[in-house]
């Protein structure tokens, strides 16, 4: 059982349920030290339904958040954030965000890429080594602002790209030993866990985490922070965890407690 989440959704983004107090006092039944809210950014002239909540949404989001802080201070520690791409035309947002302490951290979370307002590529819906690629160099980008206090599911692309051999091997050694450079965690995520086990090509498996991978992070010894990736206030509390928790013990990775959120960024 981890103490600390720092990634929770909210009702906002459009796929996600229950309003975020509830959210707390899940994380108090559980015991948890840290919830961190991180739902999916929400960016001006960005519009994406049932994926992320319009810009419009930011203010009562930061509202609720802080007043949940001040309300809950004495039972849990609470942390306002965002799960954010590396867009990189929006990188000076983040940064002003960080700067001005209107959220107190960003986790990485890799789902697509961003042309002037526009989504180009869906990397949860991609096949090739071109859009593999895009992914990686898309994500060790944002990893190296300094913006990001961990990357959420850095093994995202084998979701839907089916062949673990030499080329995603290489590219997941390069999102290692890049996370190993920078000092940023890379994220152990249960969500999958809950959704259970799925056709992906010829293997039936989750499709993140993706095993084989995690054995690589194991053996290079990268930090990893757990995140319960919660949409829902019963995901905290979610029996289908505990298969998560059982196989992170057979990994023997090295699993952090806490994220520093007091990162330098450029």
């Amino acid at each position: 059982m981890i103490r600390n989440n720092y990634h929770t959704h909210t009702f906002r983004c459009g796929h996600a349920i229950g309003n975020d107090e509830e959210y707390v006092i899940e994380a108090i039944g559980m015991g948890l030290h840290t919830l961190g809210f991180s739902d999916h950014v929400m960016l001006k002239g960005v519009r994406q339904d049932n994926v992320r909540g319009d810009f419009e949404c930011t203010e009562g989001y930061f509202a609720s958040i802080r007043q949940l802080q001040y309300k809950y201070r004495d039972r849990i520690k609470i942390l306002l954030g965002f799960e954010a791409e590396a867009f990189e035309e929006f990188f000076p947002y983040y940064k002003e965000l960080l700067e001005t302490k209107k959220i107190d951290y960003l986790i990485l979370g890799n789902h697509c890429t961003l042309d002037n307002g526009i989504i180009r590529n869906y990397f949860g819906k991609f096949t090739t080594k071109k859009d593999v690629i895009e992914y990686t160099d898309s994500l060790i980008k944002g990893m190296e602002t300094g913006l990001f206090s961990a990357v959420a599911h850095p093994d995202y692309f084998m979701d839907t790209y089916f062949k673990w051999n030499f080329f995603t091997k290489k590219i997941a050694k390069r999102i290692i030993k890049k996370s190993i450079e920078l000092d940023i965690p890379l994220e152990f995520n249960l969500s999958c866990f809950r959704r259970g086990k799925q056709k992906k090509g010829k293997e039936i498996r989750w499709g993140y985490p993706y095993i084989p991978f995690w054995k690589m992070v194991s053996k290079m010894k990268a930090k990893v922070i757990v995140g319960i990736d919660a949409h829902a206030p019963s995901d905290i509390s979610s029996y289908l965890n505990d298969e998560g928790y059982r196989l992170l013990e057979t990994l023997n990775l090295n699993v952090i407690e806490e994220l520093n959120i007091d990162r330098k960024y450029k």
